[in-house]
């Protein structure tokens, strides 16, 4: 099962394992710094009572429990440091796939722009407006010349001048009459109303 851990387990894995040795070293150190305590208090009283023999031992067993501290903290100076290295090279090595993915981004992005192809369309394409332009131009030119000479054919007219002046002064007359019938009507349901509570 372990040998299919991804790159990033396989890490987390050894960070642990790191760190349970580290705690082990600390925890170790500590033991050793009681029982140095426990040896020096120890001798203190076997000198008291002088019992040189007893001293002796406790010496003894107190110079192999310092020795063995400072091994340990050694060992825990050692592993400490190698882990702060171990993190600069993993921060390096980040950097640089961060840089590999960065400069590839960017030769993709600089590949896939073709300059010359785009200049070439973008010529094509300001000639088509122009020539499109120049058409819209001509197109309105030629719509303003029959429009204007179809004003002066008098002959052809399909509604006259005659018929446009009767339409206007019949619009006149009916909006001149109207608020006119509207005050009639009025008067008339007045008086209706009126009739309608007399009875």
């Amino acid at each position: 099962m372990g040998m299919f851990k991804s790159r990033e387990e396989k890490r987390i894995d050894r960070d642990i394992e790191v760190r349970k040795g580290v705690n082990s070293l600390k925890r170790n150190i500590r033991d050793l710094a009681k029982h140095e305590f426990s040896y020096v208090h120890k001798a203190k009283q076997a000198k008291k009572i002088g019992d040189a023999k007893q001293y002796d031992f406790l010496k003894h067993q107190l110079k192999k429990t310092a020795a063995q501290k400072r091994m340990r903290e050694r060992q825990l100076l050692s592993i400490e440091t190698a882990v702060q290295i171990k993190n600069q090279a993993e921060s390096d090595a980040d950097f640089a796939k961060s840089m590999g993915s960065v400069a590839k981004a960017v030769s993709d992005v600089y590949g896939s722009v073709d300059f010359a192809k785009t200049q070439k369309n973008f010529e094509k394409a300001m000639l088509q407006a122009e020539t499109l332009q120049q058409q819209m131009e001509i197109f309105l030119e030629m719509t303003q010349e029959h429009v204007m000479s179809g004003e002066g054919e008098g002959g052809n007219e399909l509604v006259s001048d005659a018929e446009i002046d009767k339409m206007l002064e019949e619009e006149v007359l009916h909006d001149e009459s109207g608020p006119v019938d509207k005050e009639i009507e009025k008067g008339l349901k007045d008086i209706q109303d009126e009739l309608d509570r007399e009875k």
